[in-house]
């Protein structure tokens, strides 16, 4: 609670009731506390009450002025010269007493000062602790608050690589799906060229009956055969590098980023074939310029490449 004048005015006149000198001190002390700027104020105004009541207790005339007014005016004068000249040196006590009063307050209020510093030196010794103490909390979160930002972003970086991973290998699985569709697509494209062939043997057995008039065109189709040997020679060549390329795969089939573009660049070299072969078949089928010996070897050609593939197919 904050301290009232009152308050303090009655300490004060129960100190000096006890003959304790009411300083600002004692007045605090026996108050248990308070502002020195409270009751510094509070006992100036009654030190100020305590000079009035010693004025008018010191300018009460004496009983003799009376007595003496009334039997002798003249003595008037004197008595009044007299007064004045006590008068004059009870205010030079006066003085005197105020300028020891203001001493004392000097006293006081510098008694008071040093009690304020040591207050004020305990309250910095207790501040600088609080705050070294603050400053020890503060940075352990600091701390604290860093190694978890750190654990954050290494968890956030791991399920990034995780998830990066995850994704390698769902691209890996779609290429590899995609390699399998390719190999079947091709095992049945190659499936169909040899109906065809059967088609072809079945077409030449009901041509017999042309071999005659095919026979005086022989001549001219033997020119044409060079040029489908020299063909089928490329082919065959081919046919190598295909084979060569089928091994790679298969070397490479962990590689799976780029196996899909091999696959590809095989299936249409194989498509070129197949394309190569069709058109032979359907010069043989006009023109009728080969032989059976001529289709039989293609057929173990064909029957050749559908083994090699059936075999990188079955190493996939």
């Amino acid at each position: 609670m904050a301290l009232t004048i009152q308050q303090v005015h009655n300490t004060a006149d129960q100190l000096q009731e006890q003959g304790i000198k009411p300083t600002l001190a004692e007045v605090r002390k026996a108050l248990g506390g308070g502002s020195f700027t409270t009751i510094s104020e509070a006992m100036k105004s009654w030190r100020q009450d305590n000079k009035e009541e010693e004025q008018l207790r010191q300018v009460e005339l004496p009983s003799g002025i009376t007595e003496r007014l009334q039997t002798l005016g003249a003595d008037v004068w004197q008595t009044a010269v007299d007064i004045a000249n006590d008068r004059l040196v009870k205010d030079r006590e006066a003085l005197e007493s105020i300028k020891a009063k203001a001493q004392a307050e000097t006293d006081e209020a510098q008694e008071a000062v040093k009690t304020l510093e040591g207050e004020q030196a305990d309250l910095l010794v207790q501040l600088d602790e609080v705050t070294a103490t603050a400053e020890t909390k503060a940075k352990a979160a600091e701390q604290a608050t860093a190694e978890r930002d750190r654990f954050k972003q290494t968890l956030a970086d791991t399920q990034h690589q995780l998830e990066l991973e995850r994704a390698k290998t769902d691209a890996a699985q779609g290429q590899l799906s995609d390699l399998r569709n390719s190999f079947d697509q091709q095992a049945k494209e190659l499936s169909t060229n040899i109906s065809r062939v059967a088609t072809l043997e079945a077409t030449a057995e009901s041509d017999k009956a042309e071999v005659a008039r095919l026979s005086a065109e022989l001549e001219a189709a033997k020119t044409e055969l060079k040029a489908v040997t020299t063909e089928r020679n490329e082919i065959a060549t081919a046919t190598a590098e295909v084979k060569g390329e089928l091994k790679a795969i298969t070397a490479e089939r962990d590689k799976l980023s780029g196996l899909n573009e091999q696959l590809t660049q095989t299936q249409s070299k194989l498509e070129a074939e197949h394309s190569v072969l069709d058109k032979q078949y359907s010069e043989l089928s006009t023109n009728y310029i080969s032989e059976q010996g001529q289709v039989t070897a293609l057929q173990a050609e064909l029957e050749k490449m559908q083994g090699e593939l059936a075999i990188a197919q079955n190493k996939n």
